[in-house]
């Protein structure tokens, strides 16, 4: 017996309401603007206006190392053994104790996900840093007690993470436009943001630091393009207060020009022009496009990929950009150290804060 149309719409009325029901509970709902508190050592420094800093932005891959083929890069790889996040996590550890690094922008750390087996990350980096880096604020931009995905059926939570050697004033978390879709759907995904966190000088200013890591898979859509402006939103707004400023990330964007000198293999799918551009237009970046579309350029590589046995650097995906009162004094790219700790490589730079504000 067919059901009567009256019936069929309440029963779809009902589903409807129970999806969502069961989305708002299972998932992070997220402001557009969030508070966050940082946790700072009680004897945290402040940092001085003229100061020269030292930054270290690092995608870790949720701390998984290089020997597995994850099933949305074509693999089959779900799940990642506690072991191996351990070994992973101390060499992160290592390499930003070594680096003297000031502050550390680092994407993609995970804390309670099925895939790296429920550890909470960030107390596994903390462990192993030294005292002086414990100064720390968070972000989520993906957070769910279960996601239906077949290659997934679990909890997710990934962080955007500062560490800082000097003392974190305010943080807040900004979202990002996300992608568009299947509403149910987009409810268990990654929700992209900015975190923001303004450190304090001993003169009373401040100086602010960006964290972010923009969509990976746009899927034919305008996303790049939509986050990338507004970025620049919050960026020209730090500007016109006259606040120097430092964002650093993964941003998932070749640099204007470097998609042409790339093969299609090492090019994946990004294109020209480049949606970073307004961004390089705008401000100053690092690595600069002449380096990163020169003879050079592959000592701007920030992203590797399999090729036999070993990983080869491939293109650029990493970046700082900074306000016009920050002085920059050179960048690198660790690659033959920190090959094979992730598929992204570490971005240092130097910067030296103004003095008269």
């Amino acid at each position: 017996m067919r059901p009567e149309p009256l019936q069929l719409g309440a029963w779809l009325a009902g589903t409807t309401a129970l999806s969502l029901l069961l989305s708002r509970y299972l998932n992070y709902h997220p402001r557009e603007i969030e508070h966050l508190e940082p946790a700072n050592r009680h004897d945290a420094p402040l940092l001085g206006p003229g100061q020269r800093i030292r930054i270290v932005t690092f995608n870790v891959q949720f701390l998984a190392g290089t020997d597995y083929h994850f099933f949305y890069d074509g693999g089959s790889d779900t799940l990642v053994d506690r072991r191996d996040i351990e070994a992973v996590a101390a060499k992160v550890a290592e390499f930003i104790e070594r680096s003297g690094a000031d502050l550390v922008l680092l994407q993609e750390v995970d804390c309670g996900a099925r895939r790296t087996a429920y550890v909470d990350e960030l107390a596994l980096l903390r462990r192993s840093l030294p005292t002086v880096l414990q100064n720390h604020v968070t972000a989520y931009y993906w957070k769910s007690r279960f996601v239906p995905h077949r290659k997934i059926l679990g909890s997710a939570g990934t962080m955007l993470v500062v560490f800082a050697r000097y003392r974190i004033g305010s943080a807040k978390r900004y979202q990002l436009p996300r992608t568009p879709g299947n509403p149910a759907v987009q409810d268990f995904g990654m929700k992209r943001a900015i975190l923001e966190v303004d450190l304090p000088l001993a003169n009373g200013k401040g100086v602010t630091i960006l964290n972010t890591h923009l969509e990976a898979f746009p899927k034919r859509t305008r996303i790049k393009e939509r986050q990338i402006q507004a970025v620049l939103a919050r960026l020209n707004r730090l500007s016109r207060q006259n606040q120097p400023w430092i964002i650093g990330g993964d941003f998932n964007l070749l640099p204007p020009g470097q998609s042409a000198r790339l093969s299609p293999e090492d090019r994946g799918i990004h294109r020209e022009p480049s949606e970073l551009g307004p961004l390089y237009e705008r401000y100053r970046g690092f690595p600069p496009i002449p380096d990163a579309t020169g003879d050079q350029m592959r000592r701007c590589f920030t992203y590797t990929r399999k090729s036999g046995t070993i990983r080869i650097p491939v293109r650029t995906l990493d970046y700082f950009f900074a306000s016009a009162t920050v002085t920059n004094h050179g960048y690198q790219v660790p690659q033959q150290e920190m090959m094979g700790v992730s598929d992204h490589l570490p971005l240092i730079a130097e910067f030296t804060l103004p003095a008269g504000i």
